[in-house]
């Protein structure tokens, strides 16, 4: 995107580093060179924002801030406290400028593994709304990467509701722009595990002071409910709907909803000052390689081969 012209905010939730938060004695050297290639990969494609998930522990405390001082990437965790010094282990959030606007972006995880002796992990949920406080009239956006199981994502709109976007690792969980959300935010985003897609979300913001809505959303829900009633028409496409079930006045009321909701969507979306539009990237071979990176990533893949061999019992 940033060779097209555009300067997106790129950020990740968590859970980048590793895929278990306990590396086995046979595969630990390998995984953590692996870790350190993905950072640099990151490094190349400019992300902003790194949150701490579970699994960047996966190499040991020491490794991961020993890994995060090397990068100019912002690590940041709000609710991760070192036991010794009682103090944060990294930076709670951060504050991006893009387009004259200002976005804080606050990192949160629930799911510290066990192996862990020296940290802890504060209640997210009390720490996140403090952050908020603190930061709501220094930013025009509030963004919280959050890393946390699928149970406790579904509560994150409620808890945190003066928040405009949700981002979330630790779950299976991918959203999808025809799932129901907030109407009018926090909106929730998952890209699911292992890389396979990524969350793209377009923000066209003409009104600080008023609320936002999912234009995606809107659009995939009037082609659901259009399709609804289409299929109401085929039993005889001749005839119009009234005719068609007028001895069946509950789905002429179902028909009548679905219009009504419709026209509703319609008439948001066209005096919204602020809305969003989201889509789920697959990051798949329809995707055009980068040659530079290309040959970064498969050098680094042949050097993970090689360690995990000569690590090997």
């Amino acid at each position: 995107m940033r060779q097209e012209g555009s300067d997106p905010i790129i950020l990740d939730a968590g859970d980048l580093f590793f895929t278990t938060p306990d590396l086995h004695d046979s595969n630990r050297v390998s995984e953590k060179y692996r870790a350190s290639v993905i950072l640099m990969g990151y490094e190349q494609i400019g992300c902003d924002a790194i949150n701490v998930g579970q699994y960047e522990f996966g190499g040991g405390e020491q490794f991961l801030i020993e890994t995060a001082s090397t990068t100019q990437i912002p690590f940041i965790s709000a609710n991760l406290i070192n036991t010794q010094t009682n103090q944060l282990l990294f930076n709670p959030y951060i504050i991006i400028e893009r387009e004259g606007l200002k976005i804080g972006v606050i990192g949160l995880t629930n799911l510290l593994p066990k192996t862990i002796k020296n940290i802890r992990a504060d209640d997210y949920i009390t720490v996140g709304k403090s952050m908020i406080k603190k930061i709501k009239d220094k930013v025009d956006i509030i963004v919280m990467l959050v890393n946390a199981n699928r149970t406790d994502q579904n509560t994150l709109t409620k808890e945190f509701k003066e928040a405009n976007l949700i981002f979330t690792s630790g779950s299976k969980m991918m959203t999808r722009p025809m799932m129901t959300q907030v109407e009018s935010g926090p909106f929730l985003f998952s890209s699911g595990r292992e890389g396979r897609y990524l969350n793209q979300v377009n923000l066209f913001l003409e009104d600080k002071e008023t609320s936002w809505i999912n234009k995606s959303y809107f659009l995939e829900r009037i082609k659901f409910l259009k399709r609804r009633i289409d299929r109401y028409k085929d039993k005889n496409p001749e005839m119009s709907l009234e005719e068609l079930y007028r001895d069946q006045p509950g789905v002429l009321n179902a028909i009548r909803k679905s219009k009504a909701e419709i026209e509703r969507m319609r008439s948001g979306l066209a005096i919204a000052e602020n809305w969003i539009e989201f889509q789920n990237v697959p990051l798949d071979a329809s995707i055009q390689d980068d040659p530079a990176m290309f040959s970064f990533i498969l050098d680094a893949l042949v050097k993970c081969s090689e360690l995990k061999v000569a690590n090997s019992p």
